[in-house]
């Protein structure tokens, strides 16, 4: 279902960022193997934006949403990654799905069952290690990300 103020993710997307780029849509076949290989079931919007655009590209140059490709490889890398285990908390709790200019990364929290039941986005600082609340779903993260600099 397409978020309340707009017809399509992409529509939302392209209203306040017009330059963003997006990828081809993924199909459910790619999208539901992103959930096997990441044993985890994504959320419906995050599964809606993916079928109507694998990827968007905005906000200078970041990858404000990953393609299903970017969200199987990096959730792996940073789970995997023996570097990220000496510096980080375990990254396991975390589905990463974007990133901004700055490095951070953007993510859904998945619950001690492993299932990801709220919507809410958090941000994760790559240099303190912090996670912070970001939005509250999926639409007012794509607001936050894409609107202009000057209008905040």
């Amino acid at each position: 279902m397409p978020p309340h103020n707009a017809s399509s993710w992409k529509k939302l997307a392209s209203d306040i960022a017009p330059d963003g780029v997006f990828g081809q849509p993924a199909s459910e076949d790619r999208i539901s193997a992103v959930e096997m290989d990441l044993g985890i079931r994504l959320p419906s919007p995050l599964r809606e934006f993916l079928g109507e655009a694998n990827g968007l590209i905005a906000d200078y140059g970041s990858r404000v949403v990953w393609s299903t490709s970017d969200i199987t490889g990096r959730n792996r890398e940073f789970r995997a990654s023996e570097d990220f285990r000496r510096l980080y908390m375990s990254f396991s709790t975390l589905l990463f799905f974007g990133d901004d200019v700055g490095e951070d990364q953007y993510a859904l929290a998945i619950q001690a069952d492993g299932h990801i039941h709220k919507r809410d986005i958090y941000r994760w600082d790559h240099e303190t290690d912090s996670r912070l609340w970001f939005a509250a779903r999926l639409e007012q993260y794509l607001e936050k990300r894409l609107k202009p600099r000057d209008e905040e």
